[in-house]
């Protein structure tokens, strides 16, 4: 059976159930069925009330967690930074909040590494032997300037 929309069902339910009432004369072998289905489409509407507020209800649950814990953050990182402006930001006392205390910048290497003798350092081409000029006076006629 394909799944059908909640309001179409009820709607398909309430149909049937007039036309069994309107001919009630000639169905009354079918009252017991007819009043169960009215019982089902009425615990149906009540289910999916409850439904819909619970869906509501962890919708603005959801709203409200994430209002806290956005809040909270604030709160949070506002109470680090006045930590950090007692203690200052070099101060060990930090480390007992859980904070990163500055110890200075780390100092880059100021030596190069010398390339090894005999030739340039693995993986690089050495320079192309021709250059332009070399290039331009190797065809195979004499060059007249005329």
């Amino acid at each position: 059976m394909p799944k059908q929309a909640f309001a179409s069902v009820i709607t398909d339910w309430e149909k049937i159930l007039a036309t069994v009432a309107a001919n009630k004369d000639d169905l009354q072998h079918l009252d017991s069925d007819r009043q169960q289905l009215e019982a089902e489409a009425a615990a149906a509407k009540v289910a999916n009330l409850r439904q819909s507020t619970a869906k509501a209800v962890t919708q603005q649950a959801t709203r409200d967690l994430e209002g806290s814990l956005k809040r909270g953050n604030d709160l949070a990182d506002r109470l680090r930074l006045s930590i950090k402006g007692r203690y200052g930001k070099r101060s060990e006392k930090l480390t007992e909040f859980g904070l990163k205390v500055f110890r200075g910048k780390r100092k880059k290497s100021t030596t190069e590494t010398p390339t090894p003798e005999g030739g340039p350092p693995q993986g690089t081409s050495p320079p192309p032997a021709a250059t332009k000029a070399a290039s331009q006076g190797a065809t195979s006629e004499p060059h007249n300037p005329s």
